[in-house]
């Protein structure tokens, strides 16, 4: 019994291996292309940072959502609360958001303001245009 559980639970495994291990093989597939240029490299740094934010993001909320409405359900006993205007709460949700952006709008501004300066460029290049 036990060794037919442990080759279930060996086949389960690798079901859910296989498909990783293509993943790995085509990931160039999801991801931005290798970066050539410094400015293409902190755009890749940059897109790595804020996907990485936002997916910290998206697990806290889900989680807390998650975990609230499995502890707190009705069937376990639990009755709603009533409460309104907490100030601190609001400050909360309003300030941490805040801080997000910030820290996700530096670096982007630092990157647009890296590709805008163009006081030592390696090509120049003239375009005229004639009707």
């Amino acid at each position: 019994m036990i060794k037919t559980l442990l080759q279930k639970i060996g086949a389960g495994a690798l079901i859910l291996l296989v498909p990783a291990l293509a993943w790995a093989q085509d990931k160039a597939r999801w991801t931005l292309p290798e970066a050539p240029t410094s400015v293409a490299r902190d755009m890749y740094d940059l897109h790595t940072v804020v996907l990485i934010v936002c997916l910290v993001v998206f697990v806290g909320v889900f989680g807390a959502m998650f975990y609230s409405v499995v502890k707190h359900r009705r069937s376990a006993g639990d009755k709603a609360a009533h409460f309104h205007q907490n100030t601190t709460v609001e400050i909360l949700w309003t300030v941490i958001p805040f801080f997000i952006l910030i820290g996700m709008a530096w670096p982007a501004i630092q990157s647009v303001l890296a590709m805008r300066d163009s006081a030592a460029p390696d090509m120049t290049i003239k375009v005229s245009g004639y009707r």
